[in-house]
């Protein structure tokens, strides 16, 4: 999976979340972008929405409206965004951001509020963009539905994966006992879309342990200082840094999934593995029993592995108490 040319199978993608940390201050949001670029991360997120197309909710109304920027803002954040060499993205609530977000973005996130929005989910389908989709508070039955939804509109997306599921636990702050992080692995396991996580708990333990348990996004809300919305679940420039140093740490640490011995591994191998050794004098000649042999480090000579293979061979020379077993000393067969 691929979004601006960023492979998420190579590199963990790490989102800066802005969302509505700015305050509804264009320039503070310019200032963010920056100095989420100095903290290390691959890409900025905002939300875009007009607050009378969101909620009916009068009180719910004038907290949204004091942090809602303009349309024509999200322009200048994206181009911001690009000079940075940062990926912008965005989560639109509405139909006419869905419009500006397909122009500004290379990819469209869906809120975990809207994953039942199907009206939204259809229209941001025939956008043929690839779908960040946050699944917190939703059942297994409903992201499958969702799935569902975005197939028959666009079967494209399905079909070549251009979807990535992020776990999320819809509450702000997420308690640590609730963070089911397991169902990364499972999301991945039963549905075969990359899988990542959008963090909404106090600190960035879970975000770390997110990534050894195969997330290939990891978002969390980023800010300046206390004050803003979501202070509470949000990483400071310093705390992002560290954030992004610990992730590629552990990208480094979890390697591949194959078991095979590694370059620093072998010198050591032979000093810590044994070789069969001849606990007594043999006669050449002489048919090989077990209580002759004992495995003593280093390696070198016949591994004990292949015990079962010398037993009953005949020596083809005489062989020293303490001498380590080499493979030209024994018959290639021998009757007993």
């Amino acid at each position: 999976m691929k979004i601006n040319g960023f492979d998420l199978e190579k590199k963990v993608l790490i989102v800066a979340e802005i969302g509505v940390n700015h305050n509804g201050d264009l320039s503070l949001a310019k200032g963010m972008i920056k100095e989420a670029k100095a903290s290390g991360v691959d890409a900025v997120k905002f939300q875009i929405y007009h607050t009378k197309s969101l909620t009916q909710d009068p009180r719910e109304a004038e907290i949204l409206k004091k942090y809602e920027l303009k349309y024509e803002s999200f322009f200048e954040l994206s181009e911001l965004a690009k000079e940075n060499g940062l990926i912008f993205l965005a989560t639109p609530f509405d139909k006419e951001a869905v419009d500006l977000v397909a122009n500004l973005s290379p990819a469209i996130k869906i809120a975990s509020g809207d994953t039942t929005n199907i009206p939204l989910i259809e229209y941001i389908a025939k956008k043929d963009k690839p779908i960040i989709l946050s699944t917190g508070g939703s059942t297994m039955e409903e992201v499958i539905n969702t799935l569902s939804v975005i197939e028959k509109i666009n079967r494209r997306l399905i079909r070549e994966s251009q979807i990535i599921l992020l776990h999320s636990i819809l509450s702000y702050p997420a308690p640590i006992s609730e963070v089911n992080l397991l169902s990364i692995p499972f999301l991945h396991q039963n549905l075969n879309f990359t899988v990542g996580y959008s963090d909404h708990t106090e600190g960035i333990s879970a975000c770390l342990y997110s990534v050894s348990l195969g997330a290939r996004l990891v978002e969390k809300h980023f800010k300046l200082n206390s004050a803003c919305p979501d202070s509470q679940v949000s990483a400071d420039p310093e705390e992002m840094k560290t954030l992004v140093r610990e992730t590629r740490l552990i990208e480094s640490m979890l390697g591949s999934s194959k078991k095979e011995s590694f370059e620093c591994e072998l010198a050591h191998i032979e000093k810590a593995r044994r070789s069969l050794v001849a606990s007594c004098d043999i006669k050449k000649d002489e048919i090989i029993t077990e209580d002759m042999l004992i495995s003593l480090r280093p390696a070198g000579g016949i591994s004990p592995a292949d015990i079962h293979k010398v037993i009953g061979k005949k020596a083809t020379s005489n062989i020293k108490k303490g001498s380590i077993l080499m493979s030209e000393q024994l018959a290639v067969s021998s009757k007993q």
